[in-house]
């Protein structure tokens, strides 16, 4: 990937080599040394940035392939089904509301596919 910037961030005053302050109107004073210039006359640099996309480590490919399927890893609870009363459901959290109250808990039945949430 190759990013090309035209503005790289604040020029330096070609005088003393001071940051310039920026300002909306020209002209341009440099703020040590007192060296003047306009927007139309500032040589700014161009900056050419070329990166190569990198393989994701190993620890993030496992992490993925193990998520593809399912979407989210879900744990098992020893909780029945109110609608089969399969004795197990499978469930997963997400913190949905604001950070000082409890995490939802989503519930699902691998028997019948029932699916609930519950807000603790």
């Amino acid at each position: 990937m190759t990013v090309e910037a035209a503005n790289p961030g604040p020029p330096f005053c070609p005088e003393c080599g001071s940051i310039f302050k920026l300002p909306n109107v020209d002209p341009i004073s440099c703020s040590y040394c007192s060296f003047e210039t306009t927007y139309r006359e500032l040589q700014l640099p161009t900056v050419i940035t070329v990166s190569a996309p990198r393989p994701l480590p190993s620890w993030a490919a496992e992490k993925k392939n193990e998520d593809a399927g399912t979407g989210m890893a879900r744990m098992v609870s020893e909780e029945r089904c109110p609608e089969c009363d399969h004795p197990e459901l499978m469930y997963y959290t997400m913190q949905l509301r604001s950070a000082d109250e409890g995490q939802t808990v989503f519930y699902e039945c691998s028997e019948c596919n029932h699916k609930f949430s519950v807000n603790n």
